[in-house]
């Protein structure tokens, strides 16, 4: 009697652990759910705003549009752009389902940044340019600290400074590897700055210079911390 009231425990808590997984499982896959929903209408909102720019560029030449309107939705949707990939990046790190939606979404928000990087330098073939633009390839390294860099750098320089971030172990958009055969990039991580590329990692203090450099070139006012670069050369030789 005591070895099957035994038996009976054991089948019963096999049958409630099985439940509690089975009911885990659903409750995950509803998540997984809305977060791909919801990523979804983060990409979405930017393809709209990417729309929206492609139309007011083509109204440039008739002078319906100015430049100032179009670098300021340029730079507004850029930067909301990556603040929403930075949530989709962490859906697909932390999901474990659904794989190949999540890399549709990577390839759709990938597609979207480089036809900003694109329509950005027709803006400046129409528009005084007034920004500098970098272009950040990287790799799956987990030491690379260049993209840490780059963030400094853009919280320094604020909409000024343009980051397109490209994944060079992303296969499934083609693009991406036009762009790497076409700038000649062989090392990770590379960032060009305009015309000037730098391939392997790069110092803070030269990548700014050479920002600086170009801003000096460019139309407005030379940002406050490259009129103190010098200073800040001297004081770490």
């Amino acid at each position: 009697m005591e070895r099957h009231t035994s038996t009976k425990k054991y089948v019963i808590a096999l049958l409630l652990t099985m439940a509690i997984f089975g009911i885990g499982i659903l409750i995950g896959i509803f998540f997984e759910n809305v977060r791909l929903e919801h990523s979804k209408e983060l990409i979405l909102s930017e393809k709209v705003g990417l729309q929206s720019l492609q139309l007011q560029q083509k109204y440039i030449d008739q002078k319906i549009a100015d430049c100032s309107t179009l670098h300021q939705i340029l730079e507004t949707n850029i930067d909301e752009l990556q603040k929403k990939m930075a949530e989709v990046s962490d859906y697909e790190k932390s999901s474990v389902l659904k794989d190949s939606e999540f890399n549709l979404q990577l390839q759709d928000y990938f597609l979207t940044e480089i036809q900003f990087l694109l329509i950005s330098q027709e803006i400046d073939k129409k528009c005084a340019q007034e920004n500098v633009k970098v272009i950040y390839f990287y790799d799956d390294n987990p030491y690379d600290t260049q993209g840490d860099i780059l963030s400094y750098l853009k919280k320094i320089f604020g909409s000024r400074l343009l980051v397109f971030s490209l994944d060079s172990t992303f296969k499934e958009e083609p693009m991406i590897k036009i762009l790497l055969t076409s700038n000649n990039i062989t090392q990770f991580p590379s960032v060009i700055i305009d015309d000037q590329k730098f391939q392997g990692q790069t110092s803070v203090e030269n990548l700014m210079a050479t920002i600086c450099n170009k801003f000096k070139t460019l139309k407005g006012d030379v940002p406050t911390e490259c009129t103190m670069l010098p200073s800040i050369k001297e004081s770490k030789n």
